[in-house]
Parts: structure tokens; sequence; C-alpha cells
């Protein structure tokens, strides 16, 4: 993209706000004030500064006030992250954490897996903003704590709970005939409470791929779920959770064949928590559900392609207070995976098993912290894993660390026991994809600045691909290996009553043996955002680049253009109970292309109206 262009973005963007009255933003800095906990860098609570890797949190009040209308478009607002999706919300998504593949970063919703065991990948346009509390990315290698697919990184996404006896009601309406509605209240019950939400979502969506079909490929999502707990003693608390969510999405496809899915997927998950002195522990078992169905153009929906994953999981999770400054965590995770499918697999079932411990030290100037994890999947040889950082704390909000650590990916039951066909079947000798990485991060406060900056790099080994033999059938082989250099920097300031954040990152992502590209990353990307909160006005606007980079071609590969979109969204606070806002992607309704031959989401615009009590 022509650097004219770039800053002539930025420029309208910057205007939009800056144009604005000042005033004293006492609300954000209060909420600036306030520390954040996560709880998914080492499956235990901490402070958000103190842990020694990079994470990106986001609240439900940043939820609320974005302007995207996917999780996928949401999970992008974080450094490091890029999307190649076919078209706009509803379509196949594939995310890409610090230039890894899509199934790369382990994707868990209130502690379980939510991947489909076919295909090793999770499916983001069936994922609703609606039912979502917050988010927690951590970036880099987690495997030591949570098993497989934690090469890239791991996304938590936790389940909406509000205050007893409050209630929020949206609606929305848009172009492409969008239409939204979400209810959300909480019952109390004792020392405890129940969040029950209700939301649908739909659009008519417009033509992803021109080249096929000429329709619009729309989409409709429904969604339910409760959240609760309970508190028993001064010890015990125990909670429970249950969703369902179901939806259809039309899409095209080069090659002809289906081009409608169905989906639906069901979680349940009972939780019992004990706190006594300086141990805590966490028992929780679960159970995840998700099938899906291909079919349309001139195929019945009764012999579409049909996949189905069932997992239930359990773990135990301990965590020790020895001293002042040492800290130990220890855990157990159990997983039974199980597909099914339109033809029959060779194996339908395979169990997961491992065990972990964790040893953090921090006499607030020096910080280690350190994971050693055994996985033993069934079918497939065990896993060894680990993560050491070491940093110093060189002011009091000021932190420098070295990070260490390892990963693996098991391979999918596609990959293993994909049924025989004329065409491709599955390796059951495949061995799991492992990975190492090296990083140095830094993370500073100064006032109303933050500062992140980290350098890392890669290497991952026994990379899978589908490769054809001398009959032409293809099956996948442990065959590659890719190296992954990056640098991010982000940046948050409040200036002038307005929060600004930017972000700039660089990728490196190369094929060890041709050298080339690994397909769709692109080297360049950069987010800026602000945020202005005046009265009852608040505002937002921002602005996503992403540079050149390589997608397929057969026979070879294209280098798709680079873009850059601008995005606003502005709410207004009524009085007391109602709120009304808008929200605008692709402002400029700039044409690009999100993977090869896709069209872009062009522009669209959202009205809420919501209320809250």
């Amino acid at each position: 993209m022509k650097k004219t262009t770039l800053a002539l973005s930025i420029s309208s963007a910057l205007s939009l706000v800056t144009a604005l009255p000042s005033a004293a933003a006492n609300t954000n800095e209060t909420a600036q004030a306030i520390e954040k906990i996560i709880v998914t860098a080492n499956r235990t609570e901490q402070s958000h500064f103190n842990a020694l890797t990079s994470i990106t949190v986001i609240t439900r009040d940043e939820i609320a006030l974005s302007s995207v209308d996917s999780v996928a478009d949401l999970l992008r607002t974080s450094n490091g992250i890029q999307l190649s999706h076919n078209g706009g919300a509803g379509q196949a998504t594939s995310l890409f954490t610090r230039g890894t593949n899509s199934g790369h970063t382990l994707v868990i919703i209130d502690g379980q897996r939510i991947s489909s065991a076919t295909l090793g990948s999770v499916e983001f346009a069936n994922l609703s903003l609606d039912q979502i509390e917050r988010i927690e990315i951590i970036k880099g290698p987690r495997a030591a704590l949570w098993g497989s697919d934690a090469i890239g990184g791991v996304i938590q996404i936790f389940t909406r709970q509000l205050d007893a006896k409050e209630l929020n009601f949206t609606l929305g309406v848009g172009n492409e005939q969008q239409q939204q509605a979400s209810l959300s209240t909480a019952i109390a019950h004792g020392d405890g409470a129940t969040t029950f939400t209700l939301a649908t979502q739909s659009s008519e969506g417009y033509d992803v791929l021109e080249s096929a079909e000429n329709d619009k490929d729309g989409y409709n999502r429904e969604n339910f779920s409760l959240n609760g707990y309970q508190t028993l003693n001064e010890q015990w608390r125990i909670s429970w959770l249950a969703k369902y969510n179901q939806g259809t999405s039309e899409y095209d496809n080069a090659w002809g064949g289906a081009n409608k899915n169905a989906f639906d997927s069901y979680q349940w998950q009972l939780t019992a928590n004990q706190t006594q002195g300086k141990l805590s522990q966490q028992f929780v078992i679960g159970q995840q559900q998700n099938s899906s169905i291909d079919y349309g153009n001139n195929i019945a929906k009764v012999d579409g392609s049909f996949f189905e994953t069932k997992r239930l999981q359990a773990f135990w999770l301990g965590n020790y207070q020895i001293n002042t400054y040492l800290n130990a965590g220890f855990g157990f995770d159990l997983i039974d995976e199980e597909v099914s499918a339109q033809t029959a697999y060779e194996i339908t079932q395979r169990d997961l098993s491992a065990a972990f411990v964790r040893l953090a030290y921090d006499n607030n100037f020096l910080l280690v912290d350190g994971a050693l994890r055994y996985d033993n999947i069934e079918g497939i040889d065990s896993e060894t894993t680990y993560n050491f950082s070491t940093g110093l704390r060189f002011t009091k909000n000021s932190i420098i660390s070295l990070n260490l650590g390892t990963g693996f990916k098991a391979p999918s039951f596609n990959d293993l026991y994909y049924p025989t066909s004329a065409y491709s079947y599955g390796n059951p000798n495949l061995q799991a994809e492992t990975s190492n990485t090296i990083e140095l991060l830094l993370k500073t406060q100064l006032s109303k600045i933050t500062l992140e900056a980290s350098a890392y790099n890669t290497t991952i080994d026994n990379l899978i691909e589908w490769l054809p033999d001398e009959n032409y059938a293809y099956h996948p082989i442990n065959v590659n290996k890719a190296t992954i250099k990056g640098v991010e920097l982000t940046l948050s300031a409040q200036l002038a009553g307005v929060d600004h954040q930017l972000q700039l990152a660089y990728l490196d992502a190369k094929d060890d043996k041709t050298k080339q590209a690994l397909i769709r990353r692109a080297k360049q990307t950069a987010h800026y955002q602000m945020a202005y909160h005046w009265q009852q006005l608040a505002l937002q606007a921002g602005l996503y680049y992403q540079g050149e980079r390589e997608d397929i071609q057969w026979p070879s590969t294209i280098t798709l253009p680079s873009y850059t979109l601008v995005n606003l969204s502005a709410h207004y606070q009524i009085n007391s109970t109602w709120k009304v806002g808008l929200k605008v992607n692709n402002l400029f309704d700039r044409k690009y292309q999100p993977a090869n031959n896709y069209v872009g989401q062009p522009a669209q615009y959202l009205l809420t109206l919501s209320y809250q009590l």
C-alpha cells in the first residue's frame, strides 16, 4: 500500500477524535489504576503485569465499545495475531499467532478445549461475542501448562457473568440486513448467582467469492448460556456452566459442491474450588461437543458431509504458597476424545493424560518461573515440554525477562485415521509437531504510558503436510521445518483525555527447506486505536494495516496486496438505563482480499439500542 494512503487513513481517524473538546477522563484514569488479574498464563491467579509472558486482556466493556462483529476480528486487535478468512463474519477463518499455523494456538472456553478433533482447529465463526465476559490472550509457547496446540499461544474465553438482579438487553440493525438481539440477566440464590444469556445474530451477507456463484453468503446464529456459582463456606465454592450454540452459513466453493454449513455445539462444566491457608485447589469436569454438516447446491442435508467431536475433560489444579517468595503449582489433565463422521474412521476414540509442576520465585527484584509437563496421547508417542523464564524488576513497574519454551501439536484424527479413499488417507505413523522458542520481553509503565516490546525466535519441526504419492493420492507426512522470527511493540498512553494504543509487528516466517515465506502471514502489521469519553459520549477509532503476504495459486503462490481498514464506534448514554450506539467497519469501503480470490467485508454499519438495569 502507498504511504500516502496509509497516512491519509491515519489522519482521517485522528481528526474524528481530536476535533472533540478536551475533557478530563476520570473514568479512564480510574480504570487504568485497577490491576488486572489473569489466570491463563500459568493456570493460577496472578497480576497481569508480573507474568513473564506477553498478555492481552480484552474486557467486557472493550468488547461492547468495539466496532467488530466477530470473535476473530476482536482477537486481531491483539498485537501478533493475523487472520485469513474467506470473506466476512460467518465465513471460515484461520488465525495465526506469531506466525505459527492456525492449529498452533490453543483456544479454550472456561478451561475446556473447543477445537475440532478431526480438523485440529477452531471454527471462530461459530463463537458469539454476546456470551463473552473477557478474553485472555497469551503469546508464546505454554504447552508445559496446557499441553497440545499451545505452540504460538493460548486464547481463553470466559463466559459472561453479571451481578445478581442485573439486566442487559440489546437490539441492533444494520446494512446487509443485519439483525442482532441479546438478553442477559442474573438471579441470586443465597451466597451465589446464575447468569443467563440469550443471543441471536443474522445477516444476508455479500458475495464472498465473485468467481463462483453469484449470490449473497449470509449467516445466522442462536446462542444460550448459563454461568453460576455458589459459595458454600469460607473454604469452598462451586460453579457450573452450560452453553448451546447453533447456526447456519452460506459460502462459495470455487470447486463446486456444497455451499451451506450447519453447526451446533454443547458445553457443560462443574467446578469446585477450595482455599485453605496457603493451599488452594480446583476440581473440574465437563464435556464439549461440536458437530458440523456441509450441504446445499443439490446436496441434501441428510446426504451432507458430517463431522462430530465429543470431548470429555477433567482436571485438578493445586497451588501452594511455600513462603513469601516461592510458589508451587501442580496439576493433572484427563481428556477423552471421540469422533464420528459420514464416513467411518478406522479409529474413533483416544485418551490423553498429563501431569505438570510449576515453581515461581519473586523477591521483588529477581523473578524465576519454570514449568515441566508430561503428556501421554494414545496412539502417539508421549511428549515432555517445559517453560523457563527469568526476569529482573529494575523499577517498581518495569520488568525485563528471557523466556524459553517448547511446545507440540498432536496430529488430528484426519491426519492419523482419515477414511481411505481414492485420493487421500491418513497416516497412523505420524509424530507430533514440535517447537522451540526463545523470547526477550520488556514491560514498563510510567505514569500514563505503558510499553511492551518483545523479540522472539521459534523453530518448528515435523510439520505435517499432505503430499501426493506416485498415484496422486494424498497422505500426511512429517516433512517440513519452519523458522519464525518476530518483533512486537505495543505502546499505550493517555494524552489530553484520549486513550491511545499503537501496535507494530514485524514477522519473518519461512519454510526452512524452500526458504519461501509461509503463506497468509504478512511481514508488517500495524494497529492504532484511540478512545475518548466525554460526559455521556464514548468514541473509539481504530486503524488496522496488514502488509503484503503470499497465498496459494496453483501451482505456485501469489502475492496479495496490503490493505488498511478504518473502523469507528460511538455510544451515547441517554440516561442511567438506556444507551444508543453506532458501529462502522471498513469506513471507507476499502476493497481488499483477506485470502486469494476472496472479497473482504465491504463497509458495514450497525445501530444498537441497549438497556441496562
